[in-house]
């Protein structure tokens, strides 16, 4: 009598798992506790099978471990916890959460899953990072900790750079341009003024010197006033670009792609001087 009555819970147990497996997407949880009980009250010899894994293999084609793992989930997680994990991050995370001590995975959920780059969701933290949080909680929050106080002392003194460029911004280009004026050498200025005369009485002296005279003349007055200029345009550009503790925090807090443009504008300017320096010694590249 007690044999038959415990096939016979057997074959209920077994047929209430099969109907839960159809819809095991809505009714997984369910479906994996009843394969527990036929696990745990060994309702798998009564259903002919010598052992649990050969029942799960033949009956649902799935390896034991898999199964184990399951059981394993569903036993420490409340029925909605393990349909939501399982929905949301998949079922090496949910066994992964499932595994933790309670205080754990309640930040993991609430908080995120602390890593070297901070604070993660779980959606986002690979499983190695929730596994390397869940073998060593304290050291995982240490590191995250660490990681956000770096972060957060970033995002100050990038702050501080800004403000700084505002207020450099926002002061009165009169002022800014007083001061440009007094440091401008006039020396030059006037020195191609002079050039720019010298020309004009040659181009109209048509008596003193030979046409050739002439233009040789013409031609060292017009080269001398082309390299004056030369040096005006550095002097100018070299006070609009002055390396400031200012320039210098924007190029700091500029991105990598900003801070690649300009290093190819110094290596513009290298060539340049490199040019120049030849032309001043005399040489001329082919």
């Amino acid at each position: 009598m007690n044999e038959l009555s415990t096939e016979v819970k057997a074959r209920e147990t077994h047929e209430k798992a099969v109907g839960y497996f159809k819809v095991s997407e809505q009714y997984g949880y369910k479906f994996i506790m009843e394969v527990k009980k036929i696990r745990d009250d060994r309702y798998y010899k009564e259903l002919g099978f010598n052992t649990f894994e050969e029942y799960c293999q033949k009956v649902w084609g799935f390896e034991r471990s898999w199964v184990y793992k399951k059981i394993q989930a569903a036993s420490k997680l409340s029925e909605t916890d393990f349909v939501d994990f399982n929905q949301q991050f998949g079922q090496q995370k949910t066994f992964l959460l499932a595994t933790m001590e309670d205080e754990q995975r309640k930040q993991a959920t609430e908080k995120g899953i602390p890593t070297k780059e901070g604070y993660k969701s779980i959606d986002k933290a690979t499983q190695n990072e929730i596994n390397e949080y869940k073998r060593n909680a304290v050291e995982a929050e240490r590191r995250a900790k660490q990681a956000e106080s770096q972060a957060e002392q970033a995002r100050k003194s990038e702050k501080i750079i800004r403000k700084k460029l505002e207020n450099l911004e926002d002061r009165e280009p009169k002022v800014i341009e007083k001061e440009i004026i007094k440091e401008v050498d006039k020396t030059d200025y006037d020195r191609v003024r002079s050039l720019e005369e010298q020309i004009k009485r040659m181009k109209a002296n048509d008596r003193d010197v030979s046409e050739k005279e002439k233009e040789v003349k013409l031609l060292q007055l017009d080269a001398s006033k082309s390299v004056l200029k030369t040096k005006i345009t550095i002097d100018d550009f070299l006070q609009d670009v002055a390396v400031t503790s200012y320039r210098r925090g924007a190029i700091a807090a500029s991105s990598d792609s900003t801070k690649n443009k300009l290093r190819e504008g110094l290596d513009d300017l290298k060539n340049f001087i490199k040019e120049m320096e030849m032309a001043l010694d005399g040489t001329i590249e082919h």
